[in-house]
C-alpha cells in the first residue's frame, strides 16, 4: 500500500509504478507465473519453493497443535527458527527426489531441546530434577522434588508460578495433529510455599499415535502476580521458559552424509576441550563424541545440555553441526542427542 511520506512524496505501489524511498521511479514488474512454472532455469527454484512452503505447513501443524502451551512463551523469531528446523529435517528425506522431500518423523530427533523462547531458557529457570516421558496416549511429567524459593527463577514482580505441560500428535503427511488434555495440573502456586514431592501430571491425547504420528511433550512455566486475590499474568514474554522435552523418536547416531552409527570420529573430554569446531564445557570425566565436518556454515551457535533438569554442560560450536548426532557422558551415563540450542536428557 502506498503511504505519503511528505506534501508530495510518495513511496510503495501506485497503479503500475513503483515510488522508491530515494525518489526514484520504475514500472513495477509483471509477474510470470508461466516462466516460472516452465523454464528449466527455474527448476532450483521451483523445488526450493516446494520444500519451503512444506517445512512452513510442517511448522504451522506443530504450533496449532501446541498452540495453548505457547501462547505465553515465544519470541518474536519463533515462528521462522521452528521454520528452519522442519526444513533442516527436509533435507534429511534419503528417499524422495528434490522438491517432493518431506518432513518425515524419523528425522525429527533434533526437534528435541528446541526452546520457543529464546530469552528464557529452561536450563536458565528450572534448577529441579524432572523427567518427561511418554507412553501410548499419554505423556508423563514426574517431578521427585520441587522448592520454588531454591529451585525456580522467577522474574521480578511474579509471586506465583504454574507448571505448564502439552502434548499433541502430529501426522505430517496427512497434516492432522491432536492435541492432549492436562488430567492432574499442579494448578497456580505461590513461590513462597512449600516444597512439592512426588508430583506427576499426565498429558493425555484422545486417541493413541499412530506409527507415522509425532509425539511432542514440552514443559514450561508461566508466572503470574497476585492482586486482590486474583491472579495476573505477567504478559511478558520474555519470562516464560517453554521447551520441547520429549519427542517418541531416538536420535540416529549417523550424520547426514554418512558416518558410523556405533563410534564418533571426535571426542572432547572435559572440564574443556575442543577440536574441530567444537568447544566443550562439563564436568572433568565428561566426554562429548561427534563426526566431524569439514565444510559448511562457520558461524557461531552454542547448547546449553542438561541432565534430570540441571545444566551439567555448554558446548559451542559451527552452525554447519546444527541437528547432526552426538554422544555426551555425564557420570557414567552415556546420552545420545542431535546439536541444537538446548538438549535434556
Amino acid at each position: 500500500m502506498a503511504q505519503q511520506t511528505g506534501i508530495l512524496g510518495i513511496q510503495g505501489t501506485v497503479g503500475g509504478l513503483v515510488f522508491a524511498k530515494d525518489g526514484s521511479i520504475r514500472q513495477k514488474p509483471a509477474s510470470n507465473k508461466a516462466s516460472f512454472q516452465a523454464k528449466d532455469s527455474m527448476a532450483r527454484v521451483r523445488e526450493n519453493a516446494s520444500e519451503f512452503g512444506g517445512a512452513a505447513t510442517a511448522s504451522k501443524l506443530v504450533r496449532d497443535s501446541l498452540r495453548v502451551a505457547i501462547q505465553a512463551a515465544s519470541d518474536k523469531r519463533m515462528v521462522s527458527r521452528l521454520t528452519q528446523a522442519m526444513r533442516a529435517a527436509i533435507a534429511l528425506d534419503g528417499v524422495h527426489d528434490r522438491g517432493m522431500r518431506q518432513v518425515l518423523k524419523s528425522n525429527l530427533a533434533p526437534l528435541l531441546g528446541f526452546n520457543f523462547n529464546l530469552g528464557a531458557g529452561i536450563g536458565q529457570n528450572l534448577f529441579f530434577q524432572y523427567t518427561l516421558t511418554g507412553n501410548g496416549q499419554g505423556v508423563t511429567l514426574a517431578i521427585p522434588s520441587l522448592n520454588p524459593q531454591t529451585d525456580i527463577a522467577a522474574p521480578t514482580g511474579a509471586t506465583h508460578y504454574e507448571i505448564v505441560v502439552g502434548a499433541s500428535s502430529v501426522n505430517f503427511l496427512g497434516k492432522t495433529y491432536q492435541q492432549a488434555a492436562v488430567a492432574a495440573p499442579l494448578g497456580i502456586l505461590p513461590l513462597n510455599g512449600a516444597a512439592l514431592t512426588n508430583r506427576t501430571v499426565v498429558a493425555t491425547l484422545p486417541a493413541a499415535p499412530g506409527a507415522d504420528d509425532l509425539v511432542v511433550g514440552v514443559l514450561g512455566v508461566n508466572y503470574y502476580q497476585q492482586l486482590n486475590g486474583k491472579y495476573y499474568p505477567l504478559n511478558n514474554n520474555a519470562s516464560n521458559p517453554l521447551a520441547v522435552e520429549y519427542v517418541n523418536v531416538v536420535a540416529s547416531a549417523v550424520p547426514a552424509g554418512g558416518g558410523s552409527a556405533t563410534s564418533y570420529d571426535t571426542t572432547l573430554t572435559g572440564p574443556n576441550q575442543d577440536a574441530q569446531g567444537v568447544t566443550l564445557a562439563a564436568s572433568a570425566g565428561d566426554t562429548f563424541g561427534f563426526n566431524a565436518l569439514a565444510t559448511g556454515g562457520s558461524a557461531p551457535a552454542s547448547m546449553d545440555v542438561s541432565v534430570g533438569g540441571a545444566q551439567v554442560a555448554s558446548v559451542a560450536y559451527l552452525d554447519r553441526y546444527a541437528g547432526q548426532a552426538f554422544t555426551f557422558t555425564h557420570n557414567g551415563a552415556a546420552h545420545t542427542g542431535a546439536f541444537a540450542a538446548t538438549v535434556n536428557f
